[in-house]
């Protein structure tokens, strides 16, 4: 009602009874209105312990959108510098076998795929370990093991779990290589790896047999002596001139007691010149002196080393060494392959066939 209206409705005095009731009614369901608002409905009590999410998948997180780039950058750099490092290492590890490889030395570690030597091989024979047995003077003697392993990360688990301190985990065969060779084998993917002990330990573990460490206290001549001339040498690896002197000294001293293993080491030293002139003869007949004790390793060097001399001759070697009583067992380099006793025998066939 207009308010001219309403104030001439007020001066005469009431206002009309209908209008009056029609006011009171909508203040009324005003007031209801403004109750049921603030007062829940049964079925808002029965919702409103529900929730209800969406996820609008097309539209990304605004935190990945704005740092894409960084994020995608930051994985590929990740991943380079993964590859980057993996490739060092096995650059590394390259280079140390080769560095060992060219200048080996007693108990080095190889670890050969065999795949690449032989063909005829069974599925799970493919990896296998080898040791630098011996050196006599560019060959390079090494014995394989006796186990073949299917993966190349169990000749690890083989030094681990230090199996290589069995007297039989090495083979008694000897494998003669000369530098030239061996560098082939790197070439052609054989020698995998070539690790070098310290002090016959490796990654922890002896990799040398538990007899190494024997020692005996009985007097033997010429053992002291020998012993002192290693050690000398040792020093003169440094560039010690007057070490090296004493070295010479003594192990001459060694050798000419008799001790077997003196007169191997002035024989080594003879073939590679330390402290001597060079010269193989001098080296045979030391070698020769060691052998004729039935002394193992003098036998095979001398065998070795009788091949690069045009005058020696292994068969007249061996027919002495039995003349001499030297009995053990050993197998003959090259192409001779048989034990002093079946060496003997077949001196005696042949003589017998001559007789008739």
């Amino acid at each position: 009602m207009p308010q001219a209206a309403v104030r001439q409705y007020e001066e005469d005095g009431a206002l009309p009874e209908a209008e009056v009731e029609q006011q009171a009614v909508s203040e009324a369901e005003s007031e209801e209105t403004l109750a049921s608002a603030d007062t829940p409905s049964a079925e808002d009590k029965q919702d409103e312990s529900y929730y209800h999410y969406t996820l609008d998948t097309k539209d990304p997180d605004p935190w990945l959108t704005k740092h894409r780039s960084k994020i995608i950058a930051v994985v590929v750099f990740a991943a380079v510098a993964l590859a980057v490092s993996i490739f060092y290492k096995n650059y590394q590890l390259s280079e140390q076998t080769k560095a060992i490889v060219a200048a080996p030395q007693l108990n080095d570690i190889y670890y050969i795929d065999f795949r690449v030597i032989e063909d005829n091989l069974r599925p799970a024979e493919k990896f296998r370990m080898a040791k630098v047995k011996d050196i006599t003077g560019d060959v390079v003697t090494l014995n394989f093991s006796s186990f073949f392993y299917p993966q190349e990360h169990e000749l690890n688990e083989t030094i681990r779990y230090a199996l290589l301190r069995s007297e039989s985990f090495f083979q008694e065969k000897r494998h003669n290589y000369n530098a030239e060779e061996l560098q082939g084998m790197i070439t052609s993917g054989a020698i995998l790896l070539a690790r070098r002990p310290e002090n016959n330990i490796l990654d922890g573990n002896v990799v040398v047999p538990d007899s190494h460490f024997e020692s005996t206290s009985v007097f033997i001549p010429g053992k002291k002596e020998n012993f002192i001339g290693l050690e000398y040498l040792k020093f003169a690896e440094s560039g010690s001139e007057s070490a090296l002197a004493i070295a010479l000294v003594k192990v001459q001293e060694s050798a000419d007691l008799g001790f077997a293993q003196g007169q191997v080491n002035l024989a080594q030293m003879y073939l590679t010149g330390t402290a001597v002139r060079k010269s193989l003869p001098a080296a045979l007949v030391w070698f020769k002196k060691a052998s004729l004790q039935a002394y193992k390793p003098a036998i095979f060097k001398y065998a070795i080393v009788c091949q690069q001399v045009k005058s020696c001759a292994i068969a007249d070697f061996y027919q002495e060494l039995v003349k001499a009583g030297v009995n053990i067992d050993f197998t003959k380099q090259v192409d001779i392959r048989a034990t002093t006793k079946a060496y003997a025998k077949a001196l005696e066939y042949a003589r017998g066939k001559k007789a008739y």
